[in-house]
């Protein structure tokens, strides 16, 4: 679970930890239905989905961007499953299957929960970690709220 009660709190927050919170609250204020983190050898990319396009914004830092699986991981409910015995026939050699974890993450924001559905594609350096919003219009005030809070408090930091 990922809970939102403050910018100070969202400030004492690791940063890997810190950029989950501010890109669930960006892609729920926008009305996303979908965000996604692909990784790659030379960084991740950041996506989500709006009104039936996707959009891609500013990807994880580098020191973020190794962090965000296990992030999810510690903050979701995720089954992972038993990789079955199957043989590649195609494809590259020595590859291997690997079955995606699933699960949700509940995210409390303002006194209320909604729950996204989550999915990482445990392949290392690659794979990707896919939300699915739903009805994300119930939060995006709140969304919103919160991450106006937040800015004021990186602005006020910075001006002391």
């Amino acid at each position: 679970m990922l809970v939102y009660e403050s910018a100070d709190q969202l400030l004492a927050e690791p940063d890997a930890r810190r950029f989950l919170h501010v890109v669930l609250l960006n892609a729920i204020r926008d009305k996303a239905t979908q965000l996604e983190v692909r990784f790659g050898e030379e960084g991740g990319l950041l996506y989500y989905r709006v009104d039936g396009r996707d959009w891609e914004l500013a990807p994880p830092s580098d020191d973020v961007y190794p962090l965000l699986k296990d992030t999810v991981r510690d903050a979701a409910q995720l089954v992972s499953p038993e990789r079955p015995d199957l043989t590649v026939i195609a494809g590259i050699p020595g590859a291997r299957y690997e079955p995606l974890e699933a699960g949700w993450l509940t995210y409390q924001l303002g006194g209320r929960w909604i729950d996204l559905a989550v999915r990482i594609d445990p392949r290392e350096p690659y794979g990707f970690i896919r939300f699915d919003i739903d009805d994300p219009a119930d939060f995006t005030d709140a969304a919103g709220e919160a991450l106006a809070e937040y800015a004021m408090r990186l602005t006020a930091e910075e001006d002391q």
